[in-house]
């Protein structure tokens, strides 16, 4: 068991590398951006990246997933070079008249959610933007099932850093605003499929197959609406506050969410390594026990990330950004709840997603933000999170059922909620002090679960072990 959380934490690691080297800069950048872009700006901002999250499953109809579960059933290079190229042709013909449509409803669209049409270049960008990238899944996929993590960290590090210096140039240094945010986006874009055509010359065929075709679809199209639903709750919150509030409280809302987002950068990551685990180990006799066990650990890194950023949250605003921007703080807390919650979806996914089996927060944001605004926006979607992962935990465990340890589970989120209880009654004399007594509290996070039983004795020995083997003579091995 240890060796496959090693092997399956390692390859975490370097998937998550890069995107923390890259986070690391953007929050550095952060309080160049809060200064350049007005409220109202990130508010108009907010609204287009939900935009961009509707787009993205349905420019993708679920190929990606496709891609990856269906090349394990084809052995035969060409094969799989035909499953390929049948993919690319179907997205070019069918996403370009998704486009063409778009555009044409430009002038509706715009108007409505943006109440002018002073956002019709950047939102233009934004479509270019989700086309062109829609085919990069392709060869990031194949490094993802050849396990060549480096080089798909260096990929995913380069198209990051290199969208940071060009939003960097474009809107700090030019000042293009918004409109220079997406046409940073698509430039890297077409320079990351131009750099990448070699590798599409050799993994597809210019050849379709009907038969290819609709078994991808017949797999990968049910998570379209699935994505659609997944994002709507997400991010359904910033459309409703659009209805209420003002623009420039929706920019508000904006800078909390966007602190709040550090915590997906560890289920993406863990995402990313694991399904090609889980496909290559899905046929072996006790494959549910494992992902049920590895889950358990998954789940415990989940909480202690969800405590780290809700317990600093208010700092970091308020170190990050100007005093126009720090009533975003308040949210922090609920917003990464609610996308801790969402988080687990990825991994209860799994039982769909080997099976072959694709197949609330509306109304409350309603009831909520005309009364509570911000904070009823961030109740909102941590509801309809809740919602969308029971939902879909029942039918994944209908098809193929993960004997989850709920008892592990609830230890877990009991050790995180109890620190978290503790950091929100601390009153310190100042910002530095309150700052160390959090992160003292958080680093006991470990020895909360081993109070509270969590840990099994089985664990316990060879965590020993391995603690041995990496600090010889500071821990001494377990004696046989």
């Amino acid at each position: 068991m240890f060796n496959n959380v090693r092997r399956l934490s390692g390859q975490l690691f370097v998937y998550g590398s890069a995107d923390v080297a890259v986070l690391g800069i953007n929050f550095i950048l952060l309080p160049l951006y809060t200064r350049v872009l007005s409220p109202a700006e990130y508010g108009a901002l907010a609204l287009l990246l939900v935009v961009e999250a509707l787009l993205k499953p349905l420019y993708r109809w679920g190929l990606d997933t496709s891609f990856l579960r269906l090349y394990y059933d084809y052995s035969s290079p060409d094969d799989r070079q035909t499953l390929a190229g049948t993919i690319v042709i179907f997205m070019l013909l069918v996403n370009s008249l998704v486009t063409l449509a778009l555009v044409a409803s430009f002038p509706l669209v715009t108007e409505k959610i943006f109440g002018s049409q002073a956002y019709d270049l950047a939102l233009l960008l934004l479509v270019g933007n989700r086309f062109v990238s829609g085919f990069l899944f392709l060869p990031f996929s194949l490094l993802r099932i050849q396990e060549r993590s480096r080089w798909f960290a260096m990929l995913t590090f380069i198209r990051s850093f290199g969208t940071v210096v060009a939003r960097l140039v474009l809107v700090i240094g030019l000042r293009w605003s918004i409109t220079g945010i997406m046409l940073a986006d698509l430039i890297v874009s077409i320079i990351l499929i131009l750099s990448l055509q070699k590798t599409f010359r050799q993994m597809t065929k210019w050849r379709f197959s009907w038969n290819m075709a609709r078994e991808a679809l017949r797999f990968g199209f049910p998570r379209v609406p699935q994505g659609l639903l997944h994002q709507g709750a997400a991010m359904g919150d910033r459309v409703f506050l659009g209805l209420y509030l003002p623009l420039e409280q929706v920019g508000v809302y904006l800078i909390g969410s966007s602190i709040a987002s550090v915590i997906k950068l560890y289920p993406e990551a863990f995402n990313t390594a694991w399904m090609p685990f889980a496909f290559e180990r899905m046929k072996e006799t006790h494959a549910s026990k494992l992902f049920a066990r590895l889950g358990t650990y998954a789940f415990s890194v989940l909480v202690f990330v969800t405590l780290v950023i809700a317990g600093l949250s208010e700092f970091l605003v308020k170190f990050m950004t100007p005093e126009t921007f720090h009533g975003g703080s308040k949210i922090v807390p609920l917003l990464v709840l609610g996308m801790a919650i969402q988080s687990t979806s990825m991994f209860i996914s799994t039982s769909l997603t080997v099976s072959k089996q694709t197949y609330v927060s509306v109304g409350g944001y309603l009831l909520l933000i005309p009364q509570w605004g911000l904070l009823g926006a961030a109740t909102g979607a941590v509801l309809g999170q809740l919602t969308l992962v029971v939902v879909l935990s029942h039918f994944a465990q209908r098809y193929y059922a993960i004997p989850y340890e709920w008892v592990r589970l609830i230890k877990a989120t009991l050790a995180g909620a109890i620190l978290y209880g503790i950091i929100t009654l601390l009153s310190a004399t100042s910002v530095v002090v309150s700052v160390v007594m959090t992160i003292a509290l958080i680093a006991i996070f470990p020895a909360g679960l081993f109070a509270l039983g969590f840990f099994k004795p089985t664990e316990l020995g060879e965590i020993r072990e391995f603690m041995a083997r990496t600090l010889p003579g500071v821990v001494k091995p377990v004696e046989s």
